[in-house]
């Protein structure tokens, strides 16, 4: 199991390299400054595999809060040098454990719900097969009605 520091839910994806890649960092902090949302509730409440051998926490609905969030953010990338890091789609999910050999086809379940509620975003840089992340930014969600570009 992941420690409880490590657990968290992936927005978008910069890729991967050898070093930190500062100017995309430059530019995924501004673009970070500049969402305005407030926060809001998530709930999964399905327990499910994932490809890799991941074993994950998903909402049987989608959950659609977080899907709004990360709406609104892509389209803030979208006018942004990061805008070819953006898939077509996000499917939200907390990954509990990463072991090919460990984690056995999972039959999607039902389970107890487990809410939180998000009151900040962070970008952060895996230290890929070290197993820790480095904070790189955190933003507080400040209380708007929604996540739009601060004008």
């Amino acid at each position: 199991m992941f420690p409880a520091e490590r657990l968290h839910v992936s927005l978008i994806g910069l890729g991967d390299y050898d070093g930190l890649l500062e100017e995309l960092v430059k530019i995924a902090r501004h673009v970070a400054s500049m969402v305005q949302a407030k926060p809001f509730e998530v709930s999964f409440d399905r327990l499910s595999a994932f490809g890799g051998g991941a074993l994950v926490l998903r909402g049987s609905d989608g959950v659609p809060p977080l899907q709004a969030f990360w709406r609104n953010l892509t389209a803030l990338i979208a006018d942004s040098p990061l805008k070819p890091f953006v898939g077509s789609s996000f499917e939200a999910h907390v990954t509990l454990l990463r072991d090919k050999l460990r984690v056995q086809r999972v039959r999607e379940r039902a389970i107890e719900p487990i809410n939180w509620t998000v009151r900040d975003f962070v970008l952060i840089r895996s230290l890929i097969r070290q197993g820790r992340y480095d904070e790189l930014g955190r933003w507080r969600l400040n209380g708007h009605d929604d996540s739009v570009a601060a004008m």
